[in-house]
């Protein structure tokens, strides 16, 4: 007798969940800074954080991070959103940080 497989739907949230707060990594303090140091000796006053998978991290661990290193730093967080295509036709909007820092 086959031992009964687990249900299904626990372990799907649970394997989006982890692949959401890794793709947030993208949004670390440390990779911003210097995402946003190499924007600003460019000439810019502003970045977006483009992630590499069209997924919504703006409620991560590593938004939140984000958001008080940004506010400690004076910098402006806003998110701002694309539309996104992925692999099955689907089109999703796709949430991004956008730093920006004022020029004296």
């Amino acid at each position: 007798m086959r031992a009964p497989l687990a249900k299904l739907l626990p372990i799907l949230q649970a394997e989006t969940a982890r692949a959401i707060e890794t793709a947030a990594a993208e949004i670390a303090p440390e990779q911003v800074r210097a995402k946003i140091t190499a924007a600003a000796k460019a000439g810019q006053s502003a970045l977006r954080v483009r992630l590499p998978s069209p997924v919504n991290v703006r409620d991560t661990e590593a938004a939140k991070a984000l958001t008080a290193w940004c506010k400690k730093e004076g910098l402006k967080l806003a998110w701002e959103n694309r539309a996104a295509d992925l692999e099955d036709g689907r089109r999703v909007i796709v949430w991004e940080p956008e730093i920006s820092w004022s020029v004296l």
